[in-house]
């Protein structure tokens, strides 16, 4: 059935400027236009708007994200199937009662100046959690990057140029991960897609720092051992003189 603009935020709840806005982002589709001010909406905006509504107030989820679920949800996933997906993948702000911070927010919470976060942005050093550049949002993680690594770094004296490689190694970390994703789900459906990168994701957020923590502690273990064997002896015959 089609409906007025009216009707639907009736129904919904929504107001119509927003339907609008929604309509421009893509999370809805386009009304069928009769003339220049005469447009009709399906019906099953009204179930959209609701399911926009539901992943804005329960899960905090930014609309690009909600754009993502709607679209695989399009695409033939149930809603639980759709937004396990993205929870699996941006799970850290899904939680009930974390809040996505605004810049000047994030700045209180961290005590970095907007120029340390302008220059740590930069360098790559902290990634927002949304990608928008005009308006980015921060959720707990980048707070916790920002208050209790970044800075502290910072005040020990160390230049944010020096965490470079950590990017630079992430980086190549995720290129190869991808490809071994892309390998595993080469011919599958959608839906097993999905159910695959989810598990994918727990695994390798998992085994990623199991791996680090294991190097790292490897590697202070050969240091402590060879600090505790001292320099060593520097071995040699005596010359023994001729009478």
């Amino acid at each position: 059935m089609k409906m007025k603009i009216g009707e639907i935020a009736r129904r919904s709840g929504v107001a119509p400027s927003t339907i609008r806005y929604y309509v421009r982002e893509g999370l809805l589709p386009k009304p069928e236009k009769t003339n220049e001010k005469m447009a009709f909406y399906d019906e099953s905006c009204i179930a959209r708007l609701q399911a926009i509504g539901h992943l804005q107030a329960k899960r905090y989820y930014p609309l690009y994200l909600i754009k993502n679920i709607l679209r695989r949800i399009d695409e033939g996933l149930s809603p639980a199937e759709a937004e396990m997906i993205e929870t699996a993948v941006f799970g850290s702000s899904s939680k009930s009662g974390d809040k996505l911070l605004t810049t000047n927010e994030f700045l209180a919470a961290t005590g970095l100046t907007k120029s340390q976060l302008d220059q740590a942005r930069k360098l790559g050093v902290l990634v927002p959690f949304t990608a928008s550049e005009d308006k980015p949002r921060y959720d707990r993680q980048d707070v916790a990057a920002g208050r209790d690594a970044i800075k502290k770094l910072m005040a020990l004296g160390m230049p944010l140029e020096d965490l470079a490689f950590v990017v630079e190694s992430g980086k190549k970390i995720v290129d190869a991960e991808m490809k071994l994703r892309r390998k595993i789900v080469a011919g599958k459906s959608t839906r097993e897609n999905v159910l695959i990168t989810a598990e994918l994701t727990g695994i390798g957020d998992f085994y990623r720092d199991y791996i680090l923590r294991r190097l790292f502690q490897r590697r202070v273990e050969q240091n402590i051992q060879i600090s505790l064997a001292g320099p060593k002896k520097k071995t040699g015959r005596k010359k023994i003189s001729e009478s």
